[in-house]
């Protein structure tokens, strides 16, 4: 009998298939009128080196500019000003992590925004800054790259500000080079002998039709345990790996691993399948 290991947040062991993971549809988003108003580079700029200036201050890494983040904050900016009105997410336009992908080739773990409109640059930073769910998004050390856009209406700058936390992306061959190693330290911690690693080439067949089918599941195989998941990070195995690792009739193990982006990870994630023998 295979015993399937299936993670998500977190991992539980089933003997049935994977848990069904809706898609998600991407919405095309509203036409904006070239008459909404036109973007401010300096006004976008501005709020970055006061936006940096405050979290130096604070003694936090300045937020990186992203040409793809900056193009998803316009974006928005010019719809807002279109409509003439404050909003995250209009009828019709796509999330913000769809908006990020759409635009920006980031591996992205999180992301937040804010919006505002203001005269000048100076008030728009200085009433964000005085909000609190504003400032915690400016000054949070989660973020570590940015798009700052702007639209100029009239004497209204209305401003969106994307923030996000970008990892770096590694190959499919560094990923499983990397969840082996961690599941090898963490059987011998267990005091058990490491396991030989074979030839990864199956499994990471069936990572890669995951990630085609956006679901965790994997044909049958003749395997003792079979490990699927995904993850944002390769160096991070989910909770529960135990029952496999710390099995003393386990002898190896083969690992696959396919980078993708689909409707439910807009910004990329790593499929993985570890198969025990």
């Amino acid at each position: 009998m295979v015993l399937a290991l299936i993670a998500s947040l977190a991992i539980v062991f089933s003997s049935g298939p994977a848990p069904l993971k809706i898609r998600l549809q991407p919405v095309p988003m509203a036409s904006i009128s070239q008459s909404s108003g036109s973007y401010d580079p300096d006004a976008e700029r501005q709020l970055l080196d006061l936006a940096n200036q405050a979290r130096a201050k604070a003694g936090l890494d300045p937020l990186q500019a992203d040409e793809g983040l900056t193009q998803a904050a316009r974006t928005h900016a010019a719809l807002m000003a279109e409509q003439h009105q404050l909003s995250h997410q209009f009828s019709g336009e796509p999330t913000l992590a769809q908006r990020l992908a759409a635009d920006s080739n980031l591996h992205l773990d999180r992301s937040g925004e804010n919006v505002a409109y203001a005269a000048t640059a100076e008030q728009a930073a200085e009433t964000l800054m005085q909000s609190p769910p504003h400032r915690e998004n400016l000054l949070s050390p989660d973020y570590n790259t940015a798009g700052f856009g702007v639209v100029r209406s009239g004497n209204t700058l209305y401003v969106t500000q994307d923030f996000a936390h970008n990892l770096p992306k590694v190959s499919a061959q560094t990923a499983e080079e990397t969840v082996a190693r961690k599941l090898n330290r963490s059987r011998v911690e267990s005091g058990l002998s490491p396991l030989q690693q074979m030839d990864g080439g199956p499994a990471q067949a069936s990572a890669c039709s995951m990630a085609q089918a956006n679901l965790l599941k994997v044909s049958a195989v003749k395997a003792r345990y079979v490990l699927r998941y995904t993850s944002m990070d390769p160096a991070t195995i989910p909770p529960g790996t135990e029952r496999a690792t710390q099995d003393r009739d386990v002898r190896a193990f083969s690992v696959g691993a396919c980078y993708a982006r689909t409707a439910t990870y807009p910004n990329g994630v790593y499929w993985v399948v570890v198969q025990f023998y």
